[in-house]
C-alpha cells in the first residue's frame, strides 16, 4: 500500500436528520462512485479507507490521489483542475447512474495512469464483497455522525484487514476471512452505538404484468424473503413461467423452515372492500387454498397490492386461519397512521392479527440507500425493535441492495434479515392499537376505475355483483335445506361451484356488452334447486295448483310479488298481507318465515279486498308506515315522513354535478291499488345555458305491509360526464331537515358513525337525530359524497358508466337495518307446483336462529364427518354490535354439531341443547357452524 488517498468529491453527505431528495441519477451516481472507490484495484493504491470530501479541500490535488466526481450536481472547481490532477499524477474518473459503467470508468482511468495488476480484471464475485464492506463502513461512519457520538471503530485494525484481503485477492487466494474480520469490527462498532438488534425485511411483489422478472437476490442466497402475491398470479406464474415458479418452489420444503414466506391475501386482486361479505370470504379462502395447492405450504400472512382494508378484516382473517397481516398501503389508500413497525390489530369482536405497519422502502430507488443512515437512525431511536424493510415491485434493484446482501454474508453488521412470520415471534409482538374506526380506511376505487381503468361499469358493477352473490347464496341455501331433509342427497352442485368461481373471478369487472351469461346460468340453477326442494316438501301433498315461495334469508321477510294471468286477486290469508288485481296482473305481499316457504293457491280468491286507505293520489303515495309527497318542481321527493311526528325525514332530487336545473314534464299516479301505490315522474336535466344533459324517469312505490319506499331511477344521458368522477357525475341527492343529524353507514355488516366527506356505504346510510333513525339503502351503490351538513349524493353515472337504471330504498326507524339491506337484494324464488300445501302446513320454517341480529349469510352443503350421512355449514355474522347467546334450529334435528373455521376445519364440538344448537358470540363476530345427520 502507498500513501495515496481515495476521495469522492461532492457537496453532499448521507443525510442524517431528514431525507434528502436529489434526482435519481444524482443519488445513483453518488453511491456508485463511492462503491467504485472500494474496487480492490483502487484500494490497493490507498493508505486509508475511501472518504467523501468537499471539493474546495482538493482544489490542489494530492500526489497520486484517486478522485471520483459523480455526474451532477455541478461542482465548482478551478477551471484548470484537470491540469492540476495531471500535474500531481493523480487519477480522476466520473461516476454515473450505472454501477458497471462507473467501475469501467475507474479502471480506464487507472490504466491511463499506467496502473496495472490482476485486480483490474477481478470478476464481480471478487469485487462485490469489497463494495459491500465499503457500504457498511460508510453507514457506520455516518451513523456515528448522525448520533453525535464518538467514533468507536478501530479504523487502523479495520484497514489492516482490508489491506490483507486486497493482497490475498491480488494473489488469487481466499480473501473472505480478512473481509469477515473487517465486517465484524464494523459490527462491534455499530453495537456500541445501537445495542439493540436491528431487523431487515425483504418484501417482493409478484407483478402480474411482468411475471418473468427475475427473483430478488435474497431468494437465491437463502436470505429470508416475504413474497406478496395473489393466488391467481401464482397460478399464472406456474403456467406461463414454469422455470421461475420452480425456482420459488425449490425454496419451500413442506414441513421444514423456509427462507420464503408467502403472503397471499386474495385469489384475485380486485376492488374488494365494498364487496359482499361472502365474496370477501371467498377471496380469502381461495387465497389460502391456492397457495396450498400450488406450493404445498400454508400461508398465514395476509397482504395485498391493492388495498382492501376495513375494521372487520382482522376478525375475518382469524376466521380463515391467517395470523399475520401487512397493514401497508401500496396504492395510496388511506389507512390508520401508526408510528411503530408492528401492531396487534383487533376486529370488533376482539380477535386480532399481528400486523406489519411500516411502509417498505423501494429497493430499486437509489434514494432508499442514499438516505439509509436517516432511516437507520429513525428506526434505532423510535422502534421497539429497530426495523428497516425493503420492497421489490418488479423493477431491478439498485446495486446497493446487492451490496447489503453481500455485507450480511460477511457479518450481521446491521442486524439480521428475517421473514415476516419469524419477525412477530422473535422480534416484536406489536403494540395493541384497538379496533380502528371505519373512517380511517378509504380506498378511492371510483377514481381508479374511472381515471385509470376506464371501466364501462365503475358504479353499476357493484349492485350487479351484489345481487348475483345473493342469488348464488340463495341457490346454495336451497341445496343445503334439501340436503338436510334428504338422506343420501345426490344433487350435483359442481355447476354451482363452477359458477361461483366464475362470478367471483369476474368480480366487479363486467363485460362491456349487456348480455350476462353467468347471470342467466345462475338463474337456471336456482330455479332447478328451488323446484327440487319444493318436490321434496310436497312429496305427500294432494294435487292442487299453487306457488311455493322460498325465503333464503335467516329472518322473516315480506316479499312483493306479481303474477300474470291469474284472473283475479289472491285471497288474503295468514301469509298474504296485501293483494290486488289490476290490468291482468295480480300483486301480493307475502310474509315468508326464515329459511322457510309459503304455499299460496294459483286460483283467484274471489272478491277483491276493500282498500283501507288510498295508496296513491295526486302527488302522494302511502302505506301504514309512511307517506311520501312528490315535488312538482323537481319530480323528486318533497317529503318522506312518518305518521307520528309528520316531520320530513328525507327530500330528494336528481342532479348533475357541477350544476343542473330540473324541468318536470309529467307526474302521474301509475297504480293506486289495495296492495301497491305508485307514482312516476318524468322530466329533463338541463344546464344553466338550457343545454339538455339528460332525461329522467323516477318511479316511487309503496307496498302495503312493507316498511320501505322503493325508488327506481332511469336516466337517458345526452351529455356524458367527464373528468374527475367525484366532481362530474349524475347522481341522486338526498337531504334532511336538520344539520345536527349524525351520519352512520353500513359497511361489511356493521353500523358505524361517520364524519367522512365520502362515506362509502354499499349497504345503507343512516341519518340519526335523537330517537329518529332514517335510512337510505343503496343496494350496492357504494359511492356517496356529502354536500354541507344536510345533503349527500349517491353517485350514479360518472364518466364511462353505461348503466342507466338504478334502485334505492328509503325506510324509517329500523332496529335491524342489515336485515333490510340483505333482504332487499335477496331473491324470493317462486316455483309453480301442481300440488297443494306441504303436510307441515302452508307456511313453515326449515331452519331458524332466534337472534335477529345474528344473520346467517349462507347455508351450504359440506363434506360429512366419518359415520355421518350428510352435513351443512352455516356462516354467521353479528350485525348489531352486541354479543350474546342464540339458538340455531333445523326442522330436522342434527345428530352432531361443531364450530368450524372459515376453511371448514373443526374448532370445537358443540353440545345440543334439546333440539337447538347453542351459540355464544361477540359483537361483530364471524362464526361458522357445521350440522350433521346420520
Amino acid at each position: 500500500m502507498s500513501d495515496r488517498q481515495l476521495h469522492l468529491l461532492s457537496p453532499y453527505r448521507m443525510p442524517t436528520n431528514y431525507p434528502l431528495q436529489l434526482t435519481g441519477d444524482e443519488a445513483a451516481s453518488w453511491l456508485n462512485g463511492y462503491a467504485a472507490l472500494w474496487h480492490p484495484a483502487a484500494l490497493a493504491l490507498g493508505s486509508q479507507p475511501p472518504s467523501v470530501s468537499n471539493t474546495y479541500d482538493h482544489d490542489t490535488p494530492g500526489p497520486g490521489y484517486v478522485y471520483c466526481v459523480p455526474q451532477g450536481p455541478h461542482l465548482y472547481q478551478p477551471d484548470d483542475w484537470a491540469e492540476r490532477v495531471a500535474a500531481a499524477h493523480a487519477v480522476k474518473f466520473a461516476a454515473t447512474s450505472d454501477r458497471n459503467e462507473s467501475v469501467g470508468l475507474l479502471k480506464d482511468a487507472l490504466r491511463e495512469a499506467n496502473e496495472t495488476g490482476p485486480l483490474l480484471d477481478a470478476p464481480v464475485d471478487v469485487v462485490r464483497p469489497f463494495a459491500a464492506l465499503g457500504l457498511g463502513y460508510l453507514l457506520v461512519d455516518s451513523l456515528f455522525e448522525a448520533m453525535d457520538h464518538e467514533k468507536l471503530l478501530d479504523q487502523s485494525a479495520f484497514w489492516a484487514d482490508v489491506c490483507e484481503a486486497v493482497a490475498a485477492a491480488a494473489r488469487n487466494e481466499p480473501f473472505d476471512v480478512p473481509l469477515k474480520n473487517a465486517a465484524e469490527k464494523l459490527q462491534i462498532a455499530r453495537e456500541q452505538l445501537v445495542s439493540s438488534s436491528l431487523y431487515w425485511l425483504d418484501f417482493a411483489h409478484v407483478n402480474p404484468k411482468e411475471l418473468g422478472t427475475a427473483w430478488p437476490d435474497s431468494l437465491h442466497k437463502n436470505i429470508p424473503l416475504t413474497l406478496l402475491a395473489a393466488g391467481e398470479d401464482l397460478e399464472r406464474l406456474a403456467s406461463e413461467h414454469p422455470e421461475r415458479f420452480a425456482e420459488l418452489k425449490s425454496k419451500i420444503v413442506p414441513g421444514l423452515p423456509s427462507s420464503v414466506d408467502i403472503a397471499c391475501g386474495s385469489r384475485r386482486e380486485r376492488d374488494e372492500a365494498f364487496l359482499p361479505f361472502e365474496s370477501q370470504l371467498w377471496n380469502l379462502r381461495e387465497a389460502r387454498l391456492t397457495v396450498k395447492r400450488l406450493l404445498d405450504t400454508d400461508t398465514v400472512a395476509y397482504a395485498r397490492q391493492k388495498s382492501a382494508y376495513h375494521p372487520q378484516l382482522p376478525s375475518w382473517l382469524t376466521h380463515l386461519g391467517f395470523k399475520h397481516a401487512v397493514l401497508v398501503s401500496f396504492d395510496g389508500a388511506t389507512i390508520p397512521s401508526l408510528r411503530g413497525t408492528a401492531a396487534n390489530w383487533p376486529g370488533p369482536d376482539g380477535k386480532a392479527v399481528d400486523a406489519f405497519t411500516r411502509a417498505p422502502l423501494p429497493a430499486h430507488d437509489p434514494h432508499t440507500f442514499f438516505n439509509l443512515v436517516y432511516h437507520l437512525k429513525e428506526a434505532s431511536s423510535l422502534d421497539a425493535a429497530p426495523t428497516v424493510a425493503l420492497v421489490h415491485k418488479g423493477q431491478p434493484p439498485f446495486e446497493a441492495y446487492r451490496d447489503l446482501l453481500a455485507l450480511a454474508e460477511l457479518a450481521p453488521v446491521f442486524g439480521q434479515w428475517i421473514g415476516l412470520g419469524r419477525y412477530f415471534t422473535e422480534a416484536v409482538t406489536g403494540d395493541y392499537i384497538g379496533s380502528q374506526p371505519a373512517d380511517d380506511f378509504f380506498a378511492d376505487y371510483l377514481d381508479d376505475r374511472v381515471t385509470n381503468g376506464h371501466r364501462p361499469d365503475p358504479v353499476g358493477a357493484y349492485p350487479r355483483h351484489l345481487r348475483l352473490r345473493r342469488r348464488l347464496d340463495s341457490a346454495f341455501t336451497l341445496a343445503a335445506l334439501h340436503t338436510h331433509l334428504t338422506p343420501n342427497d345426490a344433487t350435483d352442485l359442481a355447476p354451482l361451484d363452477d359458477l361461483e368461481t366464475e362470478i367471483e373471478l369476474r368480480g366487479v369487472e363486467f363485460p362491456a356488452d349487456a348480455a350476462d351469461g353467468l347471470s342467466e346460468a345462475l338463474a337456471r340453477e336456482e330455479a332447478t334447486l328451488a323446484a327440487r326442494l319444493a318436490d321434496r316438501l310436497q312429496v305427500r301433498s294432494e294435487p292442487r295448483p299453487g306457488f311455493m315461495i322460498f325465503n333464503p334469508c335467516s329472518f322473516t321477510r315480506r316479499a312483493a310479488l306479481e303474477f300474470d294471468g291469474l284472473g283475479g286477486p289472491l285471497p288474503i290469508g295468514d301469509a298474504i298481507k296485501a293483494t290486488e288485481h289490476e290490468n291482468g296482473v295480480s300483486r301480493c305481499v307475502v310474509e315468508v318465515p326464515p329459511f322457510g316457504y309459503v304455499w299460496i293457491p294459483a286460483t283467484p280468491g274471489g272478491t277483491p279486498p276493500k282498500p283501507k286507505f288510498k295508496t296513491a293520489e295526486g302527488l302522494t303515495i302511502r302505506n301504514e308506515f309512511f307517506e311520501m309527497d312528490v315535488d312538482a318542481a323537481t319530480g323528486g321527493i318533497r317529503s318522506f315522513r312518518d305518521y307520528r311526528t309528520r316531520l320530513t325525514r328525507f327530500g330528494q332530487q336528481l342532479v348533475y354535478n357541477p350544476g343542473s336545473i330540473l324541468k318536470v314534464g309529467a307526474i302521474k299516479v301509475t297504480n293506486a291499488g289495495s296492495a301497491l301505490g305508485e307514482i312516476t315522474s318524468e322530466g329533463e336535466l338541463v344546464s344553466a345555458q338550457d343545454e339538455l344533459l339528460a332525461t329522467f324517469k323516477q318511479r316511487f312505490r309503496a307496498w302495503v305491509g312493507r316498511p320501505v319506499l322503493e325508488m327506481r331511477i332511469e336516466l337517458d344521458v345526452k351529455h356524458e360526464p367527464s373528468g374527475y368522477p367525484w366532481h362530474g357525475y349524475f347522481g341522486a341527492r338526498f337531504g334532511w331537515r336538520d344539520d345536527r343529524g349524525v351520519l352512520f353507514r353500513g359497511v361489511n355488516g356493521q353500523n358505524t358513525q361517520t364524519g367522512y366527506t365520502r362515506p362509502v356505504s354499499p349497504e345503507y346510510l343512516e341519518v340519526r337525530f335523537g330517537a329518529e333513525r332514517s335510512f337510505l339503502f343503496t343496494g350496492g351503490l357504494p359511492f356517496l359524497q356529502r354536500h354541507g351538513s344536510r345533503m349527500a349524493d349517491v353517485i350514479l353515472v360518472p364518466e364511462g358508466e353505461r348503466q342507466r337504471s338504478f334502485e334505492l330504498l328509503l325506510s324509517l326507524d329500523r332496529e335491524l337495518p342489515m336485515q333490510t339491506a340483505i333482504g332487499w337484494v335477496s331473491p324470493s324464488p317462486v316455483v309453480r307446483t301442481e300440488k297443494g300445501p306441504p303436510p307441515a302446513g302452508a307456511s313453515n320454517w326449515l331452519a331458524h336462529v332466534d337472534m335477529p341480529s345474528l344473520i346467517l349469510t349462507s347455508l351450504r352443503r359440506c363434506p360429512a364427518s366419518e359415520g355421518m350421512n350428510r352435513a351443512v355449514a352455516g356462516q354467521f355474522l353479528e350485525t348489531s354490535g352486541f354479543g350474546g347467546s342464540a339458538e340455531f334450529r333445523f326442522v330436522r334435528d342434527p345428530n352432531q354439531v361443531s364450530l368450524v373455521d372459515g376453511l371448514g376445519e373443526p374448532v370445537q364440538p358443540l353440545a345440543m341443547n334439546g333440539d337447538a344448537i347453542p351459540l355464544d358470540y361477540s359483537a361483530g363476530e364471524t362464526l361458522r357452524v357445521k350440522a350433521e345427520w346420520m
